[in-house]
């Protein structure tokens, strides 16, 4: 208390003074007009920048968790949109089964998506390798495949109880059966291990004529891919002289060195195929 006492008697005149033109500023505000409008429009201005500038940084801080909620409620429009292209048909046996792309199946969606996030992804390697940040835990296994919102990506490679590893398409061990959309013609889908824009699609029947900007995509003879994801787009057809097929540059539609979101297809019939084909 003395210490606050010995500071007013020492500032005595400058508080006073403060007062003084506090009392005054607020008068000449109250009683002016022109003066009150230029004090509200200062003020509003400085408190918008203020709060602009708070918004901006939380957003910013906050960027990561709205990314993540972006991407689970992709998947879940995805998980929707399959929904709706199945059509209910009444069976033989007074069971529900549904018809989706000409096939029958049972009431058991064949296909669910599930979002990750990118945390690694190598583009200039030969054996490139991508980085999720879900495993086991959230239904990623080995052979699934793994698309984003572009297109096709590649196949889980391995997983743990909480992390994955993807062979992405830029990865020369990786090999897609792909087709020319629209077309019966189809081929193997590799690459160079070039140019990460660009891989290659073999053994397209010559006496085709695809045109430059043709879509790719997958050609659905594996359980790993259904028909119609997009793989890219023909960049250049190359002939290959004295053989009967044609071989396709691709662009690619995902881009690689931008990937930050990614969606594993998990197939619910993968293990009754699995056993079709081990029968065989």
């Amino acid at each position: 208390m003395y210490n606050l006492v010995k500071f007013i008697l020492k500032y005595h005149f400058t508080i006073l003074f403060i007062i003084i033109e506090i009392i005054a500023i607020s008068i000449l505000f109250q009683h002016n007009q022109y003066q009150k409008v230029k004090f509200i429009n200062a003020s509003n201005f400085i408190t918008g920048a203020v709060y602009e500038a708070k918004s901006t940084t939380v957003d910013y801080f906050k960027l990561r968790d709205i990314n993540e909620q972006l991407a689970k409620e992709n998947a879940e429009l995805q998980n929707k949109v399959l929904e709706l292209n199945y059509v209910e048909i009444p069976s033989l046996y007074n069971d529900t089964v549904y018809i989706q792309d000409t096939v029958v199946i049972d009431t058991t969606r064949q296909l669910k998506f599930y979002a990750a996030k990118v945390i690694s992804n190598s583009l200039h390697k030969q054996f490139n390798t991508i980085f999720i940040n879900k495993g086991a835990k959230d239904h990623f296994y080995v052979d699934m495949g793994v698309i984003n919102a572009e297109g096709l990506v590649g196949v889980v490679r391995s997983v743990s109880d909480y992390y994955a590893t993807v062979t992405p398409i830029i990865n020369r061990e990786l090999n897609i059966n792909a087709k020319i959309k629209g077309s019966g013609f189809f081929g193997n889908l590799t690459w160079d291990g070039k140019d990460p824009v660009y891989a290659q699609l073999y053994d397209i029947p010559n006496h085709i004529s695809p045109n430059i900007g043709d879509t790719i995509v997958s050609s659905g003879y594996s359980h790993i891919f259904k028909e119609g994801y997009v793989i890219g787009y023909i960049h250049q057809v190359v002939t290959v002289p004295g053989k009967s097929f044609i071989n396709l540059d691709v662009k690619l539609a995902v881009e690689f060195g931008n990937l930050n979101y990614v969606y594993g297809i998990e197939n619910t019939i993968k293990e009754s195929i699995d056993s079709l084909s081990i029968e065989n």
